[in-house]
């Protein structure tokens, strides 16, 4: 009986993550739009910005060596030409976590993501990226949130990256908050795509122990 309750449970649980999910997806597109708004106040001959879609694949393994994660991530946003953002993002991510060869997780999110650059000197910026996200599978759903500064600087076709990342549970989920170093360049192909490749280091917030390593590579197409 325990454990058909806990089935029962844990079904239900599955259950109300997917009626909340529409009302969720609804919810970050209602932000993505409050976020353009302010621009297109600006530009009321049309959208002031470039379309953008990006394709990501990250490569995560255990600093133990016992799990591997596999992620494949779309991200559309606009780069906008005026206005105070620099950047809004879209982020729809599935994940699978494999220990022994076999899957033994899969989890789907879906997050917002703002971004704004400051110029330093003629080659080298700030940018500041913040997200806001809902996960969703693994018997559980949370939210989170990250704050990356990150300092770039370019030479011709080619940028380098360097930054820290702040990842956060913020409802209180435990065993999501992680702080992430990122390092790696990125590489333009021409005015309308370019290829980023970056190294990340990933460790406990609260205990500062190794947790992993990651390698991402991001494909942008600019329309």
């Amino acid at each position: 009986m325990p454990a058909r309750r806990h089935h029962q449970g844990a079904a239900a649980h599955r259950a109300g993550l997917t009626r909340r999910l529409p009302i969720r997806l609804a919810a970050a597109a209602g932000l993505l739009s409050l976020a353009a708004c302010p621009v297109l106040a600006d530009s009321p001959a049309g959208l002031d910005g470039q379309f953008q879609l990006g394709v990501e694949y990250e490569y995560e393994k255990a600093a133990d060596g016992r799990q591997r994660t596999d992620a494949l991530t779309l991200v559309p946003g606009v780069r906008w030409r005026s206005g105070w953002l620099t950047m809004t993002e879209l982020l729809i991510e599935t994940e699978q976590e494999r220990e022994a060869g076999r899957v033994t997780e899969r989890t789907s999110k879906l997050g917002l993501r703002l971004r704004k650059d400051f110029a330093l000197t003629e080659r080298a910026r700030l940018v500041v990226r913040g997200l806001l996200g809902q996960a969703f599978g693994g018997g559980e759903g949370y939210s989170y949130a990250y704050l990356e500064p990150s300092l770039r600087y370019e030479f011709n076709a080619v940028e380098m990256m360097i930054g820290f990342r702040a990842v956060r549970s913020i409802d209180g989920s435990p065993g999501h908050d992680f702080n992430k170093f990122r390092i790696g360049p990125s590489f333009d192909l021409g005015s309308a795509a370019e290829i980023e490749f970056r190294f990340v280091r990933n460790w406990e917030a609260a205990t500062g122990r190794h947790a992993s390593d990651a390698y991402i590579m991001e494909f942008v197409q600019k329309f």
